[in-house]
């Protein structure tokens, strides 16, 4: 499964609501978090995007 452009907008406005303020990183924020929501997508696809962005956040935040 693909990301909408709806989906990938919320993903530039997660990035914005955790202050990630520079475009080019949140650009590359944004394609790391995609890539990571379509693999899950393709472990499970019945997890909601939503659900789907809480893990693949936790998970980076979890590697620091």
């Amino acid at each position: 499964m693909k990301l909408t452009p709806q989906q990938i907008e919320q993903l530039y406005q997660f990035t914005r609501q955790h202050y990630v303020e520079w475009y080019d990183l949140q650009t590359e924020l944004v394609d790391h978090l995609a890539n990571s929501i379509e693999m899950q997508w393709q472990e499970n696809p019945n997890i909601s995007f939503e659900d789907a962005l809480q893990l693949v956040s936790k998970r980076a935040l979890a590697m620091q």
